[in-house]
């Protein structure tokens, strides 16, 4: 005669339950994930007006729409899929770079937008509003990007307002490729037209200083790209806001910016370099100091080559940078 054990019977029923309750939070949980998951693919592809992907870190897709999918298609030639390192399908390295930028401001944190151009179907251009901005964990720990792409080809007003939000200047398109992307300040495009336009007798004395930011490659070496741009723009933003409004900032290359200064000599050029090497004596970002040096010459009259001024003022920077940085 067998003997029924109720600890045993108790303990069965236990493990039963037990089963059964993990199982139906299995099931839950994956009828939650297919909902959320159709919910944004749903969100993905009903945005007609949008091309929307989304990266981590590494620069990797986590998602995209259709129409984004083939705009990868029609312009990189690659077909995409989740996990696609995208700077790993764009053959234009200036393209590339532009992108890294972008994707880097958003990896420090910042949310923006910037207007860019694509090429659309039979060659077209096309004109688009891009949204960015970082994806984070209840932490605030940043853990991707998100993008969207918003087509303003048609919206000749939306785009007229954008140009003067750029530059207070109510200029044409071309106005647009006038800009560094990463720290804001003019391009060298701008920067050699700019000069064109000064080598001339009304904005003499001419002084064109030349600045760099010390050991950037070390910092993007040790910190990370994001770090490093992070600083340049802080030391840039410093020298913007320093200058007066008839001055011109611009990046010449790298992490070597150029000021051209009309009607400025000697004294007056010592004195704001004092006041740009103080000011960012003060920028610091995590344990890195700014280190920066200039170098400066002045074009007095017509009779001084612009070329020779601008070789004598990049000599000075060279010297300069033995002293302050080794």
């Amino acid at each position: 005669m067998s003997v029924v054990n109720i600890d045993t019977m108790n303990e069965d029923n236990r493990k039963k339950l037990e089963e059964q309750s993990f199982e139906e939070a299995v099931l839950a949980l994956t009828e939650k994930l297919e909902l959320a998951n159709s919910l944004l693919k749903t969100i993905l592809e009903t945005t007609h007006d949008f091309l929307v992907f989304g990266l981590d870190r590494e620069y990797r897709y986590l998602s995209f729409n259709n129409r984004h999918k083939a705009m990868a298609k029609e312009q990189w030639g690659a077909d995409i899929t989740i996990g696609t390192r995208i700077l790993d399908i764009i053959d234009n390295s200036e393209e590339r770079e532009n992108l890294k930028a972008f994707f880097d401001r958003v990896l420090a944190g910042e949310q923006f937008s910037s207007l860019e151009e694509y090429v659309g179907e039979n060659e077209s251009v096309v004109v688009g509003k891009n949204h960015w901005a970082p994806i984070k964990k209840s932490n605030g720990e940043i853990i991707g990007i998100v993008c969207f792409i918003q087509d303003v080809t048609e919206n000749k007003n939306f785009i007229k307002d954008m140009l003067n939000e750029k530059n207070s200047l109510d200029q044409d398109m071309e106005s647009l490729s006038f800009y560094d992307q990463l720290t804001g300040v003019y391009n060298r495009r701008f920067y050699e037209k700019e000069l064109e336009r000064m080598d001339n007798n009304q904005y003499y004395p001419l002084s064109i200083i030349f600045m760099n930011i010390n050991g950037m490659s070390k910092v993007n070496n040790e910190y990370g790209h994001a770090v490093g741009d992070i600083l340049m723009r802080k030391a840039v933003q410093v020298l913007k806001y320093g200058v007066r409004g008839d001055d011109v900032v611009a990046r010449y290359e790298g992490d070597e910016f150029v000021v051209l200064m009309p009607r400025t000599e000697g004294a007056k050029v010592e004195r704001a370099l004092e006041r740009f090497k103080k000011n960012m004596d003060e920028v610091k970002v995590q344990s890195i100091k700014l280190s920066v040096s200039f170098g400066f010459y002045t074009k007095y009259d017509e009779i001084d080559n612009i070329e020779d001024v601008i070789k004598t003022a990049q000599r000075q920077l060279e010297r300069q940078k033995s002293i302050d940085y080794i």
